[in-house]
């Protein structure tokens, strides 16, 4: 049936059911009739998805959303801005039409050619941008992090949230801000502080991290070549502009010499620890796979309140043990679980005049001045550091392992180079990357409902992308096992659709191969505004690069060796 009449029919439904909107979205070719008066969608009917407005409650019913993005700073969502404007038709060809010539749907195919400078092609545009895109962590430990439970495994993907509590009374509100929303970690003396990241030209303010997103394989490809991952950061702007949100995107490649990369270890057994707490409440049995990246996955209790009590995560009896993030509805869904939920719930009421905005409570820390940092020695001291890991990681490989990377291998380089004890940084994709360079574009979110307006003439209300050019090199063992848990993801007990049984809107193959990209949607150059910005824009403080803008010759470096290491080709 079409998408029409299958809205009339859970329309009808809903109004006879006291849960309503239920309909999410999918990855794979079809479109699924899940039997319930709901469906879950297929890409090309994404916009088909529909959600009640009216009340809070309601929108907290709506399924369809993966980011609810309910406070900006005074801008609101006011559809779903899902549009079909794919690449390729289903039969393999090219499509420049049901979008016109002006869209801002991603993801999109990314090209070196937009950083020629004198191109002839008249869609090119110089790069505007003048430095790096400086980061600084937020006050977020891994602890922290991991008490608040915000590594999840969401349909869609593996997500890590930076925690926030949401205040429903002025009573329970001990920041006394009404209906307030803020971040959960603290730093004595220095009150909170959200991650923190700078883009150059035209944004004279912090874009602030709301939340982590990886997709397998990559929704962006680069010159037609598709990664194995991608890394999405979302951010919202920290002032009143524009109605704009940002995402910096990193690839992720698994090549076969390359050696686990430390921080998505570290990040995989917290999801893999999130796996074995909703196996355990749903009395399923543990996983039968380990994997040789991960501590032990038992802490102390004793333990895990003294890191509470020393970090001052908030332990307000108004909010779970886990560092709930909504105390008032015990054993369902978090209202808002990311910086994104409050944004698109005040999106969506807007027109609603019984609606009383959620407020984001942003600590002055966020406003500072950059911190006085060293960063040159400190990139160089990254740099260096990876290095030495590389070269400690094929020694051990060859000399003791006969060339082959097994499991006890696996956990013997994590011993070495005591990836336990390494250092918490909430931006790092950033270090992995070991590049400054980027793509930059304007487009919408990814996932329902793809924010990002089609106003012409005019960036107001997009999501500004910043590709990097170089993927993370990662172990082919670790993207399996993102890819397991994305495949083998068991919902929680507290879902609405299928609480404790398998569920992934994943496109999963007979091989098990998992896809969670988006359809690429073809290029708009009039809404887009694709650019590449790199070695002739501004110097790279990492040494990699500096020695790749070594290359003079433009199409050898853009092409024949288009990464800062050594690679055969793209």
């Amino acid at each position: 049936s079409s998408p029409t009449r299958r809205r009339c029919r859970h329309l009808a439904w809903a109004q006879n059911n006291e849960t309503h909107f239920l309909d999410r979205f999918t990855y794979q070719s079809e479109t699924i009739d899940r039997g319930d008066g709901f469906f879950d969608y297929r890409p090309q009917e994404w916009s088909a998805i529909d959600c009640d407005h009216s009340t809070r409650q309601a929108l907290d019913q709506c399924l369809g959303y993966a980011y609810k993005w309910h406070e900006g700073i005074n801008w609101t969502i006011q559809d779903n801005y899902c549009k079909w404007c794919p690449a390729v038709e289903e039969g393999g060809e090219p499509q420049q039409q049901l979008c016109g010539d002006r869209h801002h749907q991603s993801p999109i195919n990314l090209e070196r050619e937009y950083g020629f400078e004198n191109s002839t092609n008249p869609n090119v545009m110089d790069c505007i941008d003048l430095h790096w895109m400086k980061y600084e962590d937020s006050f977020c430990t891994l602890d922290q992090l991991v008490d608040a439970d915000a590594f999840t495994i969401e349909r869609h993907g593996l997500r890590i949230a930076q925690p926030i509590t949401v205040y429903d009374d002025i009573t329970e509100d001990v920041d006394g801000v009404v209906d307030g929303v803020r971040l959960n970690c603290r730093l004595p003396g220095n009150g909170t502080r959200f991650g923190r990241i700078d883009f150059s030209k035209g944004f004279s303010d912090w874009w602030l991290l709301s939340h982590i997103d990886i997709h397998v394989p990559s929704e962006h490809t680069q010159e037609g070549k598709r990664y194995s991952a991608e890394i999405e950061m979302y951010h919202f702007y920290s002032i009143d502009y524009d109605n704009e949100m940002a995402t910096v995107s990193v690839f992720m490649e698994a090549y076969d010499d390359a050696p686990p990369y430390r921080f998505l270890d570290k990040v995989i057994c917290q999801w893999r620890r999130k796996e074995y707490e909703t196996r355990l409440q749903c009395g399923l049995d543990p996983i039968d796979s380990t994997y040789p990246g991960c501590f032990p996955l038992k802490r102390q209790r004793d333990r895990r309140r003294h890191l509470k009590r020393k970090t001052n995560v908030d332990d307000s009896p108004t909010s779970q043990e886990s560092g709930a993030f909504e105390g008032t509805f015990a054993n369902k869904k978090p209202k808002f679980r990311t910086f994104a939920d409050v944004i698109y719930h005040n999106e969506m009421n807007r027109d609603n005049p019984h609606h009383r905005p959620v407020e984001i409570e942003i600590d002055d820390e966020n406003f500072d001045e950059a911190d006085e940092k060293d960063w040159d020695a400190w990139i160089a001291q990254q740099s260096q550091r990876m290095k030495q890991e590389d070269e400690l990681y094929h020694k051990l490989k060859n000399n003791d392992y006969g060339g082959k990377h097994t499991d006890d291998m696996h956990e013997k380089y994590r011993n070495l180079i005591m990836g336990d004890e390494n250092e918490w940084f909430n931006y790092w994709p950033m270090i992995g990357v070991r590049t400054e360079y980027y793509y930059r574009y304007q487009g919408t979110s990814t996932t329902p409902p793809c924010y990002g307006a089609d106003q012409f003439g005019t960036r107001r209300g997009v999501n500004h992308w910043r590709v990097l050019k170089d993927p993370i090199r990662i172990h082919p063992r670790q993207l399996f096992e993102l890819e397991r848990l994305i495949r083998e993801r068991i919902a929680p007990p507290d879902d609405n659709v299928n609480p404790c049984q398998p569920d992934t809107a994943a496109d999963v193959d007979s091989n098990g191969k998992v896809n969670t990209a988006r359809p690429l949607m073809y290029h708009s150059p009039r809404a887009h505004a694709k650019t590449f910005c790199e070695c002739k824009d501004w110097e790279s403080k990492w040494p990699e690069d500096r020695a790749w803008c070594e290359m003079q010759d433009i199409y050898e470096r853009f092409y024949e060796q288009p990464y800062n290491f050594e690679s055969d080709g793209w």
